[in-house]
C-alpha cells in the first residue's frame, strides 16, 4: 500500500505577503499600545531580526499568545489573516 505524500509545498502561496499583511494589522495594535504584551513583542521581534528571523517566524513564537489577544481585542480580521497564514505557511 503506497503511503500518501504529506509534503506541504509552498510553491505559488505569497507567504511573504501575506506575513506582511498580517503584520501591518499587528503593528497596528503595537501603536495603539491596547496591551502590555505589544512592547514585549516589538523587543523580540528586534531580536529575531537581529538574529536574522523573519517576521513569519516571529508571529509563528507568539502565535497562540497573538490569538488570544486578536480574539480580546475584538479582530476578527486580522485573527483571520494570521489564522490563513498558520494553515498556507507555517
Amino acid at each position: 500500500m503506497q503511503r500518501p505524500d504529506r509534503y506541504v509545498t509552498f510553491k505559488n502561496i505569497d507567504c511573504e505577503g501575506m506575513t506582511r499583511t498580517v503584520m501591518d494589522h499587528v503593528l497596528r495594535h503595537v501603536a495603539a499600545g491596547d496591551s502590555p504584551f505589544w512592547a514585549y513583542f516589538e523587543a523580540q521581534r528586534t531580536l529575531a531580526h537581529g538574529r536574522g528571523l523573519d517576521d513569519l517566524r516571529v508571529l509563528h513564537n507568539f502565535l497562540p499568545t497573538l490569538k488570544e489577544l486578536l480574539e480580546d481585542l475584538d479582530d476578527p480580521e486580522t485573527l483571520a489573516l494570521l489564522e490563513e497564514l498558520e494553515r498556507q505557511c507555517m
